[in-house]
């Protein structure tokens, strides 16, 4: 997509009319309907190029994208080296043991 193209889409929310084919790029509810499946590389019905020229051109949904990667980072690194306690695994075990009975 052309710098011209994507100024087009900003201003529009769309790429119709800018030569880009009706296929390349998605609307805003779709792309960030995505945003997980898009960063685990799992996309359902619609392809990873796609969304990333939407994300790639559009500032008003760039920054939901960007907020999903520092929080996925954040829990990688908040979940790195820990474990919860002896005790903790050995109530829960109680507690599902009992809510099976």
């Amino acid at each position: 997509m052309s710098f011209l193209d994507k100024l087009k889409f900003l201003f529009t929310g769309a790429a119709h009319d800018v030569g880009a084919s009706p296929s390349a790029m998605i609307p805003c509810e779709e792309a960030l309907s995505v945003v997980d499946d898009f960063l685990e590389g799992e996309l359902p019905g619609v392809s990873h190029e796609q969304v990333k020229a939407h994300f790639d051109a559009c500032q008003r949904c760039y920054p939901h994208l960007h907020l999903e990667e520092a929080f996925r980072d954040a829990i990688r690194r908040a979940g790195t080296g820990q474990r919860a306690p002896v005790g903790l695994k050995l109530k829960l075990m109680e507690l599902l043991a009992e809510a099976d009975a």
